[in-house]
């Protein structure tokens, strides 16, 4: 996604920020966020990633290999 699209959901990008995030929560199935992929995600996170999945988009075990804490609602 790009900065502009980020933005258009109310929020302000990081995009161009160099500062990475411990957790990112997936609460919702936009196809936007379907497209993401793991190793993309996990380069704007810090060393060990957590990755909150309420959809249950991301394959689990794929999330895990990966070095995630993953956990879905």
């Amino acid at each position: 996604m790009s900065k502009e699209e980020i933005e258009a959901f109310g929020v302000k990008s990081s995009a161009n920020l160099c500062v990475k995030v411990d957790c990112v929560i997936v609460a919702v199935a936009h196809d936007e966020f379907k497209e993401i992929a793991l190793d993309d995600l996990k380069k704007t996170m810090n060393d060990e990633p957590v990755l909150i999945d309420v959809r249950g988009m991301f394959d689990e075990e794929e999330a895990k290999r990966k070095g995630f804490y993953n956990r879905r609602l």
